[in-house]
This record gives C-alpha cells, structure tokens and sequence, in this order.
C-alpha cells in the first residue's frame, strides 16, 4: 500500500518525490541555461571571418561554385582542426584588406608579410613558398633591365594594396610616375596588351599563367624582362589586431601541425601539376 503526503492525502510519498525530482531538474536547467559559458564553451560560440581575393591558383572564384585552390585546402585543413566555427568570403583584395585591418575577428589570406605590415597585423603564419616574383612586359616590346633600379625608368600596373603595390612603393617607386596601380589584378595582361603607356606588370612565375589565360592571350607573347629577388612572394596567413592574441596563438598552432604532420606536403603534391607553369618552371 502506497503511504500518503501527511500535507496533502490526495497525493502519494513517491507522488511528491517525483515532483520534487522533476522541480529540482528545472532548477538545474534554468541554472545551466544561464550560468556562463566555460573559456572551452566560449571558443566554439566564436566566429572568425575569413577574408580573400581571387588569385589563381591559390584562390579561385567562380561565380555559382565553391571557392577553391591551394591556400583554400590550407586554410579549411586549419579551421577543421581549430576550435572555432568561421565565414569564408572573397572581395576585392583593397575591400578584403581593409576588412582585416579594421574588424576584430577577421583573418586574410594569401597576403605576403613585408616591413609596411608588420605591426598593423597579427601574423598566424606562411601558407606558400613562391619566390620567383618578376616583371613581364610584351615580347615585341624590348625593354631592358639588369636591376629593380633600371625598372624605375618604365612604368609598372600594378594591384592597390597587395605586395606589388607597397613592395615597390617601398623600393622608391612612385604613384603616377613609374607606378599606375588598378583596383584588381584581373587586368593586368589585358592592361599590357592595350595599353601602350603600361610597360611592365609584376606576378609571381605561378599566377602569371592564369593573368594571361584571364586575357585571352598566350604565353609567347609576353617575356619574363626581370626576376625581382628583392620581393620574395611568400603569402602568410594574418588577423586583425583587434583579434584576441589567444585566437591568433591557437591558429598558429594549428597551422604548424599541419605542416608537422605531412599534411601540408600532401595538399602541395595534389595541387603541384596545377601551380608549374607550361616549361616547368
């Protein structure tokens, strides 16, 4: 025989445990739903915004596709083994730039790191090697140059804001001088082909190959005048300074396992016959 609640005869002793149980369960529900959030809990509540251009073939973007290319393999092997959850979204590089210096919690990629950016980023660190930067005008045309001093006596198109840019403005180029800086890469060689004034544009031995496919011209007709050895093209992985110094640690951490565990080396080799150019340079 089930005893009853001296308080209340209608109800049962295991009738008023069980609504204690249930009452005391809410109680401890309300309190998790408003306790705060451990420093584990937090981390994964965190969104970072992932910025980038087009430039083939470390970024492509195709209008209706999945953005893709080598520093996209990179960066998504990153993010999968970080605590974060993160947007990837590709602007005009001086939108994307801009994106990354002002906003805390926005990172961009593929960016070289140079003297003029060192203390206006946070910098998670290298995710390619290229370091055959040149400067390439028309076949047709002869243009000599032995040294980056003897490039200054023509005139440069190069992309507002990337290296080309703030490399050669660091070297002693001059805006509206020997320097005539566009808001996109997309038309470098179309600029070389149609533009008598434009004399020389600067790109890496990879990303050249898709500058010229981009205009609809052919590797003949351009000629690689000058290797510039004093602007490796080694592209980094960076945040805003407003980004939390722990976010930024635990990136790089993430970013070296990759290269520790033969990860890195294995994205490198799918990607390979797609970063030579066409005489395996």
């Amino acid at each position: 025989m089930q005893r009853k609640n001296n308080n209340n005869p209608n109800v049962t002793v295991a009738q008023s445990k069980q609504k204690w149980i249930t009452i005391k369960n809410l109680s401890y529900a309300v309190i998790l739903l408003f306790a705060p959030l451990s420093s584990a809990e937090k981390d994964k509540t965190k969104i970072l915004h992932l910025v980038t251009e087009h430039l083939p073939p470390y970024q492509v973007v195709i209008k209706n596709e999945v953005i893709s290319g080598f520093a996209i393999d990179v960066i998504k092997e990153i993010m999968e083994r970080s605590q974060y959850s993160y947007t990837l979204n590709s602007y005009p590089w001086t939108r994307s730039y801009k994106l990354a210096q002002q906003k805390a919690d926005h990172c961009i990629f593929s960016m070289v790191r140079m003297e003029s950016r060192e203390k206006i980023f946070k910098w998670v660190g290298p995710i390619s090697f290229v370091n055959q930067t040149s400067l390439w005008g028309l076949q047709e045309r002869e243009i000599e140059v032995k040294n980056l001093e003897d490039a200054k006596k023509y005139t440069v198109a190069v992309s507002r804001d990337d290296m080309t840019h703030l490399g050669l403005l660091e070297k002693g180029f001059k805006e509206g001088k020997n320097l005539y800086v566009i808001e996109n890469t997309k038309s470098l060689v179309h600029l070389l082909l149609n533009r008598p004034e434009i004399d020389l544009i600067i790109a890496d031995i990879v990303t050249i190959e898709y500058h010229i496919r981009l205009a609809g011209a052919v590797r003949s007709q351009l000629q690689r005048v000058y290797q510039v050895k004093e602007l490796p093209l080694n592209f980094y992985f960076a945040c805003s300074k407003k980004t939390d110094d722990k976010i930024v640690q635990h990136l790089t951490e993430k970013l070296q396992s990759i290269y520790q565990d033969g990860t890195y080396d294995l994205i490198w080799q799918e990607w390979r016959e797609r970063l030579i150019d066409q005489h395996g340079n």
